[in-house]
């Protein structure tokens, strides 16, 4: 039997050509990927937008997030979003890949920073609350957002005596928050109390008496954001500990 090599690559082409089905499309398309922002200290959502082109046009677009597909994109221009939140921190290597109709790929990157100082967030309204129980402290920091307030939630019993420490540079020497702190009734309007020097130095104690049975909220923030309705207040440095005991 009588047996023949490979054909050549030009060969093969002209010989498809030769039957009319044109030159074979083994070009990859262009891409690019641009992220915004770039760098997160507080949680939120990264906006990634791509541009692809090719001659034979563009199939579809994947995202990627550390090599971990996010999204499918269809339709020019190809968006993807998505949410990180203090357990994100880190880089993150976004990337995509462009297909054009002959299943040709090009790629692009772009690098994320997360780097969120407070694993409570996002906790700056009631409804996102995070859960405090009684006597056990709980770390944060007033940061990430120029007027950063934290939420906190605990359920009580009528007749409950209670004391609410918001503790700054008594637990980091490092710290520069001068802590303001107000406790919600129920209905998470109504203020119950409220301090901005309670404690040691700057630090803010409450002792309340619980009124009626329900779910009250911790509102914390700095005296700076309390007391100027302009003011900003973001440093990384804002760090503090909440404890709510019995006494």
């Amino acid at each position: 039997m009588k047996r023949f090599g490979a054909l050549p690559l030009l060969a093969l082409t002209g010989a498809l050509m030769s039957c009319g089905v044109g030159p074979i499309d083994m070009t990859a398309p262009t891409a690019t990927l641009t992220a915004t922002p770039t760098t997160l200290t507080a949680a939120g959502t990264v906006t990634m937008t791509a541009t692809a082109s090719d001659a034979n046009g563009i199939s579809k677009v994947e995202f990627y997030d550390n090599g971990t597909l996010i999204s499918t994109d269809t339709t020019s221009p190809y968006t993807a979003s998505k949410a990180y939140t203090f357990a994100d921190n880190g880089a993150h290597t976004l990337s995509v890949k462009a297909y054009d109709y002959s299943a040709n790929v090009g790629q692009a990157s772009a690098t994320v920073t997360v780097a969120i100082a407070d694993r409570n967030e996002p906790n700056d309204s009631v409804a996102a609350a995070t859960p405090l129980s009684i006597g056990t402290p709980i770390s944060g920091a007033i940061t990430g957002q120029d007027r950063d307030k934290d939420y906190y939630a605990f359920t009580a019993a009528a007749g409950d005596m209670l004391k609410l420490n918001v503790r700054s540079v008594s637990v980091d020497s490092n710290s520069t928050l001068d802590p303001y702190v107000m406790i919600l009734m129920p209905d998470g309007k109504t203020v119950l109390e409220k301090d901005d020097d309670g404690g040691s130095a700057m630090e803010s104690e409450i002792r309340f008496n619980v009124p009626v049975d329900g779910t009250y909220t911790v509102v914390l923030t700095s005296f700076n954001i309390h007391n100027d309705a302009t003011a900003t207040d973001d440093l990384a440095t804002n760090t503090y500990e909440l404890l709510l005991s019995r006494r």
